[in-house]
């Protein structure tokens, strides 16, 4: 690694967004986890080929985060500084992971029985999860197609447009804030044993997957809006509450001007759902009522409203006041949910290794705090967590998730029998 003094070191300014990731690091450390197993080996000295081209468009990467002004210092030139091998317990190893003194990516790497597995570990500080899967592709289009495939590509982090676009924004007049007064929580379990690092993961099977999205076309709905009613529904009867309150992320990318390159970098704000709903509701009701307050949301631009005030501040008020800001509009909720999407299966291809498996989730969660984390790679929607927690909380973990799956596919077959 680089020396602080080395007059070599390069420094790259930061974007506002970031900042919503430096707080509650005691609680959450900021991460998106990225899990790929392989049918054969990867060749070891293409993949840190590939990873060489990739820092000339994310130098990002092999840089250390400096909290106080928002920056990103290099620290290594060594790809191979980013990679362990055959880590025995490679999530708790990733516990001493400091993205204020190391590189922004780390990657473990596992060979077992003529096949590879990798755990890839993104700040993030430095992106959401749609650029994760923006540097993923990276690597795999290099890997597979060598260093040229990357010649003149560029990582677009510049905000002018999305600032132009909030500062026209008007807060949406609305009791909903992203501090509910009575938030989805989940009891504490009375359970014996060592608390570890577990990830769980429950598969809807290809036609499960396609039932899905053809209910969610015959109830003009969207697959989001099931799976986040539906995670919601089963936490709501833990919770023993009648209403659901959940913080949607959303990708703003959508919103901004289309880029020949990538878009490496956070742009992800949250929409704040609040709807009273009893118990007794019939799901495929609530699936509806979800569906028609999130398309209100989306016409106010109400997502806006969690990033508004970081954006408009940034120049002016230090970091402590900016901090606060994100406290107040876009903070660590104990119960929460993430869609990364599609995973696309044609452009994460690693040329002649053939993936049999992803799995993509966010930071490791103490339970009883939890998150799902849905996305879809291969046409099957997965539903994945990430936890610290006695096998007894894994368990409950696992039960949720499986949940939340029965309903998802309860409703699909609901669907299509009308």
């Amino acid at each position: 690694m680089k020396n602080k003094e080395d007059e070599t070191m390069t420094t790259y300014e930061g974007e506002p967004l970031n900042i919503l990731h430096t707080i509650g690091l005691d609680i959450l450390y900021p991460v998106v986890r990225g899990e790929i197993s392989f049918d054969k080996r990867l060749d070891r000295s293409r993949f840190e080929n590939a990873l060489k081209s990739v820092t000339r468009v994310v130098p990002e990467i092999m840089c250390r985060y400096e909290m106080s002004n928002n920056s990103f210092e290099q620290i290594t030139d060594n790809v191979s500084d980013l990679i362990r091998d055959n880590v025995k317990q490679p999530d708790l190893d990733a516990k001493k992971w400091d993205l204020m003194k190391d590189p922004q990516v780390r990657i473990y790497w596992e060979d077992n029985e003529e096949k590879t597995r990798l755990i890839i570990y993104i700040s993030h500080i430095l992106t959401d999860g749609a650029g994760s899967k923006q540097l993923l592709y990276l690597i795999a289009n290099a890997y597979s197609n060598g260093d040229a495939a990357l010649d003149g590509v560029k990582n677009h982090q510049e905000i002018d447009w999305l600032e132009k676009l909030v500062s026209q924004h008007q807060m949406t007049p609305s009791k909903q804030t992203d501090h509910p007064s009575e938030p989805l929580l989940l009891p504490h379990l009375d359970t014996d044993g060592s608390r570890d690092y577990h990830v769980g993961s429950v598969e809807l099977s290809k036609d499960e997957t396609n039932r899905l999205i053809e209910a969610t076309h015959l109830t003009n709905t969207t697959v989001n809006d099931v799976v986040m009613t539906a995670f919601s529904r089963v936490i709501q009867r833990f919770a023993g509450i009648n209403s659901i309150s959940m913080a949607c992320p959303t990708d703003m990318r959508k919103f901004g001007p289309t880029v020949d390159g990538v878009q490496v970098a956070n742009f992800t704000s949250r929409y704040n759902l609040s709807i009273d709903t009893p118990l007794s509701e019939p799901f495929g009701e609530l699936v509806a009522r979800v569906h028609t307050e999130m398309n209100e949301h989306k016409k106010q631009y109400q997502c806006f409203d969690s990033i508004k005030g970081l954006l408009e501040n940034y120049q002016t008020q230090p970091l402590a006041e900016l901090q606060q800001v994100v406290q107040d509009n876009y903070h660590v909720r104990e119960i929460a949910y993430t869609n990364f999407g599609i995973i696309d299966q044609n452009k994460l291809v690693f040329d002649g290794v053939k993936i049999t498996q992803v799995v993509m989730t966010g930071g490791f969660r103490t339970a009883p705090m939890y998150q799902i984390a849905t996305a879809t790679y291969d046409d099957q929607l997965s539903l994945a967590f990430n936890m610290v927690g006695t096998n007894g909380e894994m368990i409950f973990g696992m039960a949720i998730a499986r949940n939340v799956a029965d309903l998802i596919n309860n409703f699909a077959l609901s669907a299509l029998e009308k």
